[in-house]
Parts: structure tokens; C-alpha cells; sequence
């Protein structure tokens, strides 16, 4: 069975501690994945508006912008690649944070997304920020959410839950590369929050299944099995109790008229987990391209710069 390679990295900067902090783990995951990273950063159209005459600021101003924040994303994909001896390329864009964020993925074919969990006005540095949440929603790759408080340079302890959902270890394939690279330690946590009858079965079906492919791939691992009345809350505790450095969970996403909603048990881990969390959508849900994000019709050109 082949593995999801992790060939593309997408990284966010805003040049803030938390985009280069969620870089250094980027850096690191590139090196042992052989992977190209591309770093982009987002002019935000919103906050550059004249107070007096609330009109958008002239091209020839949002031009300085692009021209200064390439010149200094430049010289850090130049540093990286002369240091690190990574494959850097970097690209500058204006609109909105979020949308663009997930146009640049969708653009270069990235395999992955790495950014920072906290927002610029985040009330906690645990609490992940609006534009990272947005991303979550609406990314159609794997998100990898650093928070900031600490840097995060490989994964030793991987907790991988699986909840009574069907597709559930579809992300089994890109977390079997991780831990593969990482020579990790799997620890599967299964969850059931009823002891009806279909939900034994789906959490039963779900492990057989996972079991089945970790016989194949050869990998050993620990499983668990609890009952709980919140699963989220069950899934930090145990996190937290194996001393885990990554969690994988899928990030089911319901579509509710114009919008995108994750659900409970995603939400409630994104937002108080202390640990890199890498969310990955079921199949079923990754429904969203370039055309179905909302956003204004104009837009700059992009500039994508290639670093040898």
C-alpha cells in the first residue's frame, strides 16, 4: 500500500511569533519529508482603508506593500534554503487572510497547511484565531496548527482517535507518513459516547479496519478504549496522560446553507489543545474549490517567486 507522500508544505507568515513558530516545524517536517515549502503571506485588503474617507487605500500604496513584504519573504525563504538546504519558494497575495490562504493551497497542489493557532487578538494563547479557523473550514488538504507557546520540532507521541463515524481512519494514511518519519510511538484512542448498539458496531468496524492496515504496514501501536460523555474531553485528558506531541483527527465539516460549520468534537480540540493538532477532512466533506469561497471579484496579481 502505497503512503500519502508530503511532497508540497503551505506556511502562512505574518512574520508575528506564532506563523514563525509554526515555520521551525515546518523547516523540520520538510527536511524529514523531502518536501518543498512554500511560504505566502496576505496583504489584507480590510484594515488598509483611509479613516477620513473610508475608501480602499490606491494601487500605488497596496503596491509598496506587496513589493516590501516580498523583499522580506524573499530574503527568509533565501535563508532557508541556504541553511537548510530546503526547496523554498515564496508568494505574496492581497484579499482576504483566510481565502487566500486556501487559493494558495489549492493553486500550488499543497499537500499540507502549517500555521500558526493563535490569533492576533486571541484572548488565550491556546484559543485558535479567527483566520486559522477559517482555514480549518475551508482547506481541502491536511491543517497542521501549531500553538505558540512552544516549538515543536518532531513527533515522539502520536494520538490518533477514532470516534464511531464511518470514514473515521481516512486519515490513516497520511498519519501512517508522520509517524513513519518521526519513528513515533501510535497510540489509537477508541471513543463511544452511547453504548447503543450501532455505536459498537461503527467503533468496531472503524478499529477492525485500522487494525487491518497496521498488520499490513507492519506498525505496532497501543489502543485504548474509553466511554465518555465528551469525547473531546476525554481525547486532551488522554493527550495529556501519554505526554503526546501530535494529535490526528479528522475534521468532519457539515454544510449549512452558505457556510461550513465543524463540528463539536474538532471545534473543542482546535480550540484547547496544547499540542500540534493535524486535522484532516473525510472525503465527504472536502466539497469546496477556488470557486465556492466567498470573496470580492478584484484581486492583485500574485507573485510567485522561485528560490534556487
Amino acid at each position: 500500500m502505497d503512503t500519502l507522500a508530503v511532497q508540497k508544505i503551505l506556511v502562512p507568515i505574518d512574520f508575528s511569533d506564532a506563523s514563525m513558530n509554526a515555520l521551525h516545524t515546518a523547516i523540520r517536517m520538510a527536511k524529514r519529508q523531502h518536501a518543498q515549502l512554500i511560504l505566502v503571506h496576505i496583504i489584507n485588503i480590510n484594515p488598509l482603508l483611509d479613516i477620513d474617507s473610508d475608501k480602499m487605500i490606491n494601487d500605488l500604496n497596496v503596491q509598496n506593500h506587496v513589493d516590501t513584504h516580498q523583499n522580506n519573504l524573499r530574503k527568509l525563504a533565501d535563508k532557508i534554503t541556504n541553511e537548510e538546504f530546503i526547496d523554498c519558494r515564496v508568494c505574496i497575495r492581497t484579499g482576504l487572510v483566510h481565502i487566500e490562504i486556501v487559493r494558495a493551497a489549492i493553486d500550488f497542489y499543497a499537500d499540507l497547511i502549517i500555521m500558526g493557532k493563535q490569533g492576533v487578538s486571541g484572548i488565550s494563547e491556546f484559543l485558535i484565531g479567527s483566520n486559522t479557523f477559517n482555514v480549518l473550514k475551508n482547506a481541502v488538504c491536511p491543517v497542521l496548527t501549531i500553538p505558540s507557546h512552544q516549538k515543536f520540532e518532531d513527533f515522539k507521541t502520536v494520538v490518533y482517535p477514532i470516534r464511531p463515524v464511518t470514514g473515521a481512519i481516512e486519515k490513516y494514511d497520511l498519519a501512517r507518513n508522520i509517524i513513519r518519519e518521526n519513528n513515533a510511538e501510535l497510540v489509537i484512542i477508541g471513543l463511544l459516547e452511547n453504548t447503543d448498539k450501532k455505536s459498537f458496531e461503527t467503533l468496531n468496524t472503524e478499529t477492525a479496519q485500522l487494525n487491518k492496515k497496521l498488520k499490513e504496514d507492519k506498525m505496532e501501536a497501543q489502543t485504548y478504549f474509553y466511554f465518555s460523555n465528551s469525547i473531546a474531553e476525554k481525547v486532551l485528558e488522554k493527550t495529556s496522560d501519554f505526554m503526546a506531541d501530535l494529535l490526528i483527527i479528522t475534521a468532519t465539516i457539515d454544510r449549512q446553507i452558505q457556510d461550513y460549520v465543524i463540528g463539536p468534537f474538532a471545534k473543542q480540540i482546535l480550540h484547547y489543545a496544547r499540542i500540534p493538532v493535524l486535522s484532516i477532512r473525510s472525503k465527504s466533506s472536502k466539497i469546496v474549490d477556488k470557486g465556492s469561497v466567498d470573496s470580492p471579484d478584484n484581486h492583485y496579481p500574485v507573485s510567485m517567486l522561485g528560490i534556487i
